[in-house]
């Protein structure tokens, strides 16, 4: 078994002619629709990101350890068997994570409360309703009252698309008995 040699790297290694347009599955015209789609299709992947993410694994995993050791090793164990003579107060090994946790559920309400008080938009402001993004059926024409018949041909007929409707239309046809009147 040992006079047995298998050239498995030769096998592996891709060989010039193996690379040639001639022999490529792949048509030209796939490559070109591939570059012009939408689809972004990331090529900045390195060549070490495998062995990054392994090595942070392992760290932290390490880390991991020295803390729960430093969390329940007594400390004559440290101090006799580990010849460990400087560490911090044993309190620190349930204040930081208790600290963090606290930390994180303070800024997940912080965000909230800023989101609901400072972000929000107040009840009557028309931003609510109309922005620079709206879309209204018949916004194409010009004449208002052709705006407007558009608007309630496009309540009352099944939609080709999607558009939004005036405040004021909408408040009609909800809450009157006579909005076919319009």
């Amino acid at each position: 078994m040992s006079h047995l040699h298998l050239n498995i790297l030769a096998s592996l290694t891709p060989s010039r002619t193996n690379l040639s347009k001639e022999s490529s599955p792949i048509a030209p015209e796939t490559d070109t629709l591939a570059r012009e789609s939408d689809v972004i299709v990331s090529t900045n992947v390195t060549s070490n990101a495998e062995y990054k993410g392994f090595f942070v694994y392992v760290i932290s995993s390490i880390a991991l350890a020295i803390w729960i050791a430093w969390t329940i090793l007594p400390e004559r164990i440290l101090e006799n068997y580990l010849s460990i003579y400087y560490y911090p107060d044993k309190y620190w090994s349930l204040a930081l994570p208790s600290y963090s946790l606290m930390l994180m559920v303070f800024i997940y309400v912080g965000l909230a409360l800023y989101n609901t008080e400072v972000k929000t938009l107040p009840l009557d402001d028309i931003r609510n309703f109309v922005d620079e993004y709206s879309s209204n059926p018949g916004s194409n024409l010009d004449n208002s009252e052709a705006m407007i018949q558009a608007s309630i041909d496009y309540i009352h007929k099944a939609p080709s698309g999607v558009w939004d409707l005036p405040i004021t239309l909408v408040n009609e046809v909800l809450y009157t008995d006579d909005y076919e009147s319009c």
